[in-house]
């Protein structure tokens, strides 16, 4: 009997292992799927990348919408020629502040018509016919080996513009001489790209913009020269490039940003004269056929923002919309202007929840197309031909539905409906798109829908199957939308351990209907568990109130609504063994499993805290100030000390896994230092577990480490909570 049973044990011991080896090696099983979907604006072609099941090299393809034809555009491996990728530092830092983890084409771009492709590797660029053909180089680095970053193409598909040496550079797509734009750029003074709180912050990635008769360009210069300058070198890698980087600390000062329109054939830049002492960021540009070149721009505060028109000529700019809160903006962009430049449409949250509204092109209001309690998430096409926009609708947040409605007002039709979450890519000229169908409990099918409403067919997965199904129940719980995932052989009769899986910060749904993104947690749930999953306060999709009632108030709402959320849980579901909770967490979920065991072990026996941020004066300016306020020198708000870890470190009495990497450039390396110091001083040090990831960032996917990393994880909660007893 003892020799069965150790049998079972290795077993089940070399199941987990290979369960952990594919969940890493395919990413969740998420490698293979379709992502980054374009139509070309004619309707002709659908445009997306996608990855091997097993490999995290993104590739190009093109499906014909007449045919159904499917075809690869340019192959990794044909641009390489059996070299490694290679990444500009630029490029790098982007991909990091975008979560990009992928190799191979990670984007491309498009020409205005559709017809031509531009994507890059290795610091070069290549286009390609959109119907297929051959490629060709258009533009790579220049003698000094300096590579180019973010090439993109003039709307008439005749230019690629691209950041080399620091400048912003125009060639001929067909081939000559490229003309640099711009000069003077300096490690401290950058032109053409976004600096670091516009992209980790603002999601604006971009630095360039073309104008839509390619004539122009209008880019970014970033003054980084009174930016407090910090050393991140990585401590595992003393030997690679660090130093002193430029990063804005709350109460500090921001880059000064500026903007400027210069001829794509090269001359004198127009500056663009806003107000940059009022307005310190720069959340959205563009340049939209029909409409005027725009910048949305924010205070320092983030409580107001204005959306401001250019004069290309001059250069001087004139305010269209201005919108307050008394808590903070959401800098969200559902902007677009009609193409005949008659008027365009804005995103309100100004009556307590997001609202479409028309505009006309002096920024008067025309109409509201939608009620606050519509729940309007996103503007997802504008038909001028039919007259109405079509939207995703969230009336709660985890249900997306697609609606149509006139532009006139008034007339609203679903054009999706039931248990299945939709979302949809529209072609910009016509009414071809892509329908995107999330089922509960299976991975998401994107069909290609004609003008004329027949499916052309699927872009196809082959991604691998899942290895089991996700037993996920998804309900409103004392207000709060909450996950449960039972293992497969639950027992009603039985008690089970807890385990919070925890974000609870702003900006960030967790709850959701789609089980396969459950996957880890059911495995962990089989292993006799009960995991469960809390949106409180603080999370969109609920209204303004909802969303704003963690204003100077991170250390209290968020745990607050998870221990309620948790206990409305065990109220409808007796199984679950409130004696027996862990909590974990990344990022602000990792401040908040900390924060859990910390402040409440009353409810949390043990914590697994993944980069957490330990002092919010260590974080970035835009960030913590808009929930926070802004603390000295630059402002006067004292919500600081008391929303941070450091003040509650005496109070740990539970096991903690606190796990970091040393490389992370988002929450630094020294926040985990700074936290296991104020433990060990207060003589807690025993309760803490520290797990280094040497050379690792904020986001990592290394098989070899995301296997040992549930393993780890795994192995510290049945300790903490299944054999201590």
């Amino acid at each position: 009997m003892l020799a069965i049973a150790i049998a079972l044990l290795a077993a089940t011991a070399e199941k987990d292992l290979q369960f952990l080896k594919d969940l890493a090696e395919t990413r969740s099983w998420r490698l293979g799927r379709p992502t980054s979907v374009r139509v070309t604006p004619d309707g002709s072609r659908v445009l997306f990348l996608r990855t091997p099941p097993r490999s995290p090299e993104s590739r190009l393809y093109s499906f014909d919408v007449a045919t159904g034809q499917l075809r690869e555009l340019i192959k990794p491996e044909e641009v390489l020629k059996g070299g490694e990728e290679q990444l500009t530092p630029e490029e790098r830092s982007r991909r990091e502040r975008m979560r990009v983890t992928l190799r191979g084409f990670t984007s491309f771009d498009l020409s205005d018509d559709g017809s031509l492709v531009l994507v890059s590797l290795s610091g070069r660029a290549y286009a390609v016919p959109a119907a297929g053909g051959a490629s060709r180089e258009v533009v790579g680095p220049d003698d000094k080996g300096n590579a180019i970053f973010d090439p993109r193409l003039s709307p008439d598909g005749k230019s690629v513009s691209f950041v080399r040496a620091g400048e912003l550079w125009v060639a001929p797509v067909a081939g000559g001489r490229a003309r640099q734009l711009t000069s003077g750029a300096t490690p401290l003074r950058t032109h053409a790209q976004a600096e670091f709180i516009a992209q980790e912050e603002l999601s604006r990635f971009n630095g360039y913009w073309w104008s839509p008769d390619s004539r122009f360009l209008v880019f970014e210069e970033a003054d980084l020269s009174e930016v407090e300058r910090l050393d991140f070198t990585d401590p595992a890698h003393p030997e690679r490039p660090g130093g002193e980087t430029p990063y804005p600390r709350p109460g500090h000062r921001n880059a000064r940003i500026s903007f400027a329109i210069v001829p794509a054939q090269g001359g004198r830049a127009v500056p663009i004269d806003h107000d940059r002492k009022q307005w310190e960021y720069v959340s959205h540009v563009d340049w939209p056929k029909g409409g005027p070149l725009h910048l949305v721009v924010l205070d320092r505060e983030q409580k107001n923002e204005a959306l401001l028109a250019v004069d290309p000529r001059t250069g001087k700019t004139r305010e269209l919309i201005r919108e307050h809160d008394d808590a903070w903006i959401n800098a969200e962009h559902d902007l677009r202007w009609l193409r005949d430049g008659s008027g365009f449409f804005w995103a309100s949250e100004r009556n307590g929840a997001w609202q479409l509204q028309f505009h006309q092109p002096d920024g008067a209001l025309v109409r509201e197309l939608t009620s606050p309690d519509f729940g309007f998430a996103k503007l997802l096409h504008v038909d001028e031909r039919k007259r109405e926009v079509v939207v995703q609708r969230r009336a709660e947040p985890v249900d997306e539905q697609i609606f149509a409605i006139a532009m006139e007002g008034g007339q609203v039709r679903a054009l999706t409906e039931g248990p299945d979450n939709h979302d949809a890519i529209y072609a910009r000229d016509a009414s071809a798109h892509v329908l995107i169908t999330s089922p509960s409990g299976a991975t998401s099918r994107v069909q290609v829908v004609r003008a004329d409403g027949s499916i052309a067919g699927e872009l196809p997965a082959v991604s691998e199957p899942l290895p089991f199904d996700v037993r996920l129940e998804v309900a409103k719980r004392a207000d709060f939308w909450t996950a449960l995932i039972r293992p497969h052989d639950f027992d009603a009769r039985r008690k089970y351990p807890v385990l919070l899986k925890v974000y609870g910060g702003p900006h960030v749904n967790s709850v959701h209907r789609s089980a396969p993104g459950y996957i880890a947690e059911q495995w962990i749930a089989d292993h006799g568990f009960i995991v469960a999953q809390a949106d409180g306060r603080g999370t969109p999709g609920r209204g303004r109130a909802w969303e704003r009632a963690i204003a100077m108030k991170f250390a209290e709402v968020p745990l607050e609504d998870q221990v309620s959320a948790l206990r409305a849980m065990a109220a409808q579901e007796p199984a679950m063994d409130l004696s027996r909770v862990g909590v974990m967490g990344h990022s602000f979920g990792g401040f908040m499993a900390a924060l859990s065991v910390m402040r409440r072990p009353d409810v949390f026996r043990a914590g697994v805290a993944g980069a957490p941020v330990v002092d919010w004066m260590n974080y970035d300016t835009c960030y913590t100030e808009r929930y926070l306020g802004i603390p000295p020198p630059s402002g006067h708000s004292d919500a600081y000390a008391v929303n941070g870890l450091l003040a509650f470190a005496r109070d740990l009495q539970r096991p903690l896994l606190l796990m970091h990497g040393t490389a992370d450039d988002n929450v630094h390396f020294a926040e985990s230092l700074l936290l296991l110091d104020a433990v060990f001083r207060a003589g807690r040090s025993e309760n803490v577990d520290f797990l280094p990831f040497a050379g690792q960032t904020h986001l990592f996917h290394e098989p070899v480490l995301m296997q040992r990393y549930w393993q780890r994880v795994f192995d510290f909660l049945e300790v903490n909570l299944i054999s201590a007893r």
